[in-house]
């Protein structure tokens, strides 16, 4: 019963790690990604809202930045992911 419960412990812990892991190379190509469409929503942005919207992103992707810079790529990653799929900007 113990190994039962030892086994189902670390499978719960490893089922809680990150799906989705990334590279250095991954995460830069995702920032490079998420900055080019970005600038492009700031350029059309036509009111104060959406304006302030792509100000907020990209206090996000400054925070992705720190974790790049850091070294965990997984954080940064994921930053970037969640403020893509926010603004419909694509990253494939």
């Amino acid at each position: 019963m113990k190994r039962f419960i030892a086994a189902l412990f670390a499978l719960t812990i490893l089922g809680a790690q990150p799906a989705l892991a990334c590279d250095q190379e991954e995460a830069v190509a995702m920032m490079v990604k998420l900055v080019t469409g970005l600038g492009a929503k700031a350029g059309a942005a036509k009111t104060e809202e959406e304006s302030l919207a792509v100000t907020q992103a990209n206090a996000r992707v400054n925070e992705a930045g720190e974790a790049l810079a850091a070294g965990d790529f997984d954080k940064a990653c994921e930053i970037y992911r969640a403020v893509a799929a926010q603004e419909g900007i694509a990253l494939d």
